[in-house]
């Protein structure tokens, strides 16, 4: 994947959504206490947008949302430099979603009030010169897109691109299979390291 700029967004269950504000002191820890692998700098609310960006933790290379676009509420991953070396930007991408998707189902505070739907992904370029939402552009992708997702899912899933050519280069990846944030995850290699 030459493109850097990747997003990834993990739905919530619709019964296990809380408001996004909960997520602020969560953020807030996971900043004081290292929790994640890259260096986070501090916590934004914009929950009071309607169907807007949410709870952002921001960070130095990546930032973490409770993403309420399109009014489904999700955690978005959103790379923005720093990136790993081409073939591994993909995967680590995934792979940072999930894990803090994996922490939020594990969080005391939460008691349980989130879980993902581990079958189904948005994924994202934010880089609408380099990769435009074009059916080109899903086709030059869609080898690399495919051979990760065999990959993760280890079944049938389903591939295809949303949006208009005025909005950044989406895919929907649904896999119908039932799996977990924890399996999938775990497919990915663990936890992710440090950026470097």
């Amino acid at each position: 994947m030459e493109a850097h700029k990747l997003q990834v967004k993990i739905f919530a269950s619709p019964n296990f959504a809380p408001p996004p504000e909960v997520f602020i002191p969560i953020f807030h820890g996971w900043i004081k206490h290292h929790v994640l692998p890259e260096l986070m700098i501090d916590v934004a609310n914009y929950a009071h947008v309607p169907k807007g960006p949410g709870v952002v933790l921001i960070g130095h290379a990546c930032d973490t949302f409770m993403d309420e676009a399109d009014g489904r509420l999700g955690l978005l991953h959103n790379r923005k430099r720093a990136a790993p070396p081409p073939p591994e930007r993909l995967s680590d991408a995934f792979r940072r979603a999930l894990h803090a998707a994996n922490l939020l189902e594990q969080e005391p505070t939460l008691a349980g009030k989130i879980r993902f739907s581990p079958n189904e992904f948005l994924f994202r370029i934010n880089d609408r010169l380099a990769a435009p939402n074009t059916n080109a552009t899903f086709m030059a992708l869609k080898p690399e897109v495919d051979a990760f997702c065999a990959r993760l899912f280890q079944g049938p899933y389903e591939l295809g691109r949303v949006g208009d050519p005025q909005s950044l280069f989406s895919l929907k990846i649904v896999c119908p299979a039932p799996t977990t944030v924890a399996t999938l995850l775990t497919r990915l290699g663990g936890p992710p390291g440090p950026d470097h």
